[in-house]
């Protein structure tokens, strides 16, 4: 075993089990505090709950500070490094609290399972910040691993007469399961999230986009736009425009399967066998689907913008709707180039694919690809 990997376990071992479970706890718990404080806010809106809740916030974000100071410890992490944890938690934070201000608001019969399916992925988010916590912590960013780690690796794959592609100074080969996951998985996932958001309890979503939109309108012309709410319909939320009728909003609307296309490759990309390359993978994971949900969402409302001021002026809806929806899909090449940015894996295993492919056609000998 190599001097990197044994420092690695040795670093790790030396954090409990009982005080990372402690750390997500306490942070879990603030983040359930902020929630119940955005959701009981809208009870008593008032100044002296304004202040009130202005002072817990701040209270709340200041003990994840100390929390996060503690847990550091002794270790020799940057302060800059502990301010992207905490910002990393504040966002995630200040979400739920948003979660728990928006629901009383909301008119959505469903309005609660907002909450329901969504607290627990910002739970779950704690954790995986924990994981980058730790990685600060215990490795570092200017390590490399040694030759020996390199020629083991690369004796593995030649007795597989398997490719190594090497980019950006990391090493990267698959198994061949993991692609098989990949080609079968990403279509089954991206399927079930979209239906998850087509199931009549999750149309708080329908709410929360139809509101936004409006109120971008409003912001923008000043054109007195606004929305209606049906629960007797399958479809219930509409956007009225004053002068032109009723337009009806259904899932599609939301661009959520734009995002679930996307979940489904960066949640099943293929790891690299190479442990160096693989340590960051899961946070790497995160922040890419996180960046390019957030993309298509607002990409999405700017879309709708467009397309009901056109119809507002005069255009017809069937002229603008299929066609402006249609321009708006070139922002998934700009995602692609960011998962190539944050998870390479995506791509460099096609590639790795095709010359596995060609080389067991070919039956020619196996070489180091770069």
């Amino acid at each position: 075993m190599s001097d990197l990997k044994q420092k690695i376990i040795n670093k790790f071992k030396d954090v409990s089990i009982l005080k990372q479970v402690l750390f997500w706890s306490l942070i879990t718990l603030n983040l359930l505090i902020l929630y119940f404080i955005g959701y009981y806010y809208s009870a008593f809106q008032s100044i002296i709950a304004l202040i009130l809740m202005i002072i817990l916030l701040s209270i709340v974000l200041m003990f994840n500070y100390v929390f996060i100071y503690f847990y550091s410890g002794d270790n020799d992490v940057k302060i800059k490094q502990k301010g992207f944890i905490w910002i990393y938690y504040a966002l995630n934070h200040l979400f739920a609290f948003i979660i728990g201000l928006s629901i009383p608001q909301m008119q959505s019969i469903y309005r609660d399972n907002y909450a329901l399916l969504m607290i627990p992925l910002l739970i779950i988010l704690n954790y995986i910040i924990l994981r980058r916590f730790n990685f600060y912590l215990y490795s570092s960013n200017k390590e490399k691993p040694q030759e020996e780690e390199k020629s083991q690796l690369e004796e593995k794959t030649k007795k597989k007469g398997r490719p190594v592609i090497e980019f950006e100074g990391k090493k990267y080969t698959f198994s061949i399961n993991s692609l098989i996951i990949l080609a079968i998985g990403a279509p089954l996932v991206t399927f079930l999230v979209y239906f998850l958001f087509d199931w009549e309890i999750n149309y708080w979503l329908h709410e929360i986009v139809v509101k936004q939109t409006v109120y971008a309108m409003n912001l923008l012309f000043n054109m007195g736009m606004t929305s209606t709410y049906t629960p007797s319909q399958h479809y219930p939320w509409a956007f009225i425009v004053p002068g032109r009728g009723t337009i009806g909003f259904e899932t599609f609307c939301t661009g959520v399967q734009a995002i679930c296309v996307f979940c489904g490759i960066i949640l099943l990309a293929p790891h690299s066998k190479d442990k160096f390359t693989n340590r960051d993978i899961i946070w790497r994971k995160t922040k890419s689907l996180i960046i390019s949900s957030v993309i298509f969402y607002l990409v999405n409302i700017l879309r709708m913008v467009i397309q009901l001021y056109l119809y507002y002026i005069g255009y017809a809806w069937n002229d603008i709707h299929y066609s402006i929806s249609a321009a708006s899909s070139f922002i998934a090449a700009i995602i692609v180039l960011l998962m190539h940015k944050y998870i390479p894996e995506f791509i460099i295993s096609l590639i790795w694919t095709y010359t596995l492919i060609k080389r067991k056609i070919k039956g020619k000998p196996n070489k180091k690809e770069k």
